[in-house]
């Protein structure tokens, strides 16, 4: 609630790169319909993308509030919105980084959750602070890296996590898809991009497949790992779980807030997946 990405501080956040050509494609939106608050307006369009890429339909509640400068500045200060005190992000995001690099400390030959795990604790301590256990971050970080690519000019990352069809929910409810990937991270190959950003790597299909340290981690840490396998046997779940997780990030501090009482399609009744 606030949406404080409105402000300089929140888009000048590195975790955020990308996100204001977003926020720029939906300014028309918001001037066609004034009255509804740029937090309500956000979540509304991650929402509706997520069904309209083929994901489950997913409650919406519309009422949050936005922040003015002068009330944002009032509670934070000059910059106008939170930041991290640096405990999980260097950078001081409140956001996870995607790499914090191996543990100097540790032991060459040490299994892959110890020398990482500088990054699979700054994952946890992010999501844990916010009320998500183990497997709601998954959850989360599944939902929102099945879609899409990472662009180097805008991250330093570069290529799809599931280049078959990256455009779409591709957690498909039977046959491959991208929670599969998570089963042939055994031929996936650590390289650096130019930009010095370390990436995970296979080249199947004719197409280059990629994941980041963060995703990574899931697979890395027994306890992420065990809701991984869960939820590539179980696809249904997923759909489920992921919609509640969701719904639950997208409400977090957010008071009285008003649910939507969809129109039904001629002939059928319409239900949210959970």
């Amino acid at each position: 609630e606030r949406l404080h990405i409105r402000f300089a501080r929140e888009q000048n956040d590195p975790e955020n790169n990308g996100l204001l050509e977003a926020k720029d494609y939906l300014e028309p939106i918001k001037e066609r319909f004034p009255w509804l608050s740029y937090a309500d307006l956000y979540v509304l369009a991650g929402t509706v993308a997520i069904e309209a890429m083929g994901g489950p339909h997913i409650p919406f509640a519309t009422g949050r509030k936005d922040f003015t400068e002068e009330e944002a500045e009032a509670h934070y200060g000059e910059g106008r919105c939170p930041f991290g005190d640096g405990q999980h992000n260097p950078s001081t995001s409140r956001l996870p980084s995607a790499d914090l690099g191996p543990d100097p400390n540790a032991p060459p030959d040490a299994p892959a959750h110890v020398r990482e795990k500088p990054t699979i604790d700054a994952i946890r301590g992010t999501f844990s602070r916010m009320g998500f256990d183990d497997k709601e971050t998954v959850c989360l970080i599944v939902l929102g890296h099945q879609f899409g690519r990472c662009h180097p000019h805008v991250s330093g990352y570069e290529e799809a996590w599931y280049a078959f069809d990256p455009a779409h929910w591709n957690v498909y409810m039977h046959g491959l898809g991208y929670l599969s990937v998570y089963g042939m991270l055994g031929s996936y190959k650590e390289r650096r991009t130019k930009q010095g950003k370390r990436q995970w790597e296979n080249f199947f299909a004719g197409r280059r497949w990629m994941m980041l340290p963060s995703d990574m981690a899931l697979y890395w840490c027994p306890e992420y790992r065990k809701h991984i396998q869960f939820y590539e046997r179980n696809r249904p779940a997923f759909h489920a779980d992921a919609a509640r997780a969701w719904k639950k990030l997208t409400e977090l501090g957010c008071d009285n807030l008003t649910p939507e009482v969809p129109a039904a399609p001629a002939g059928r009744t319409r239900r949210p997946i959970y």
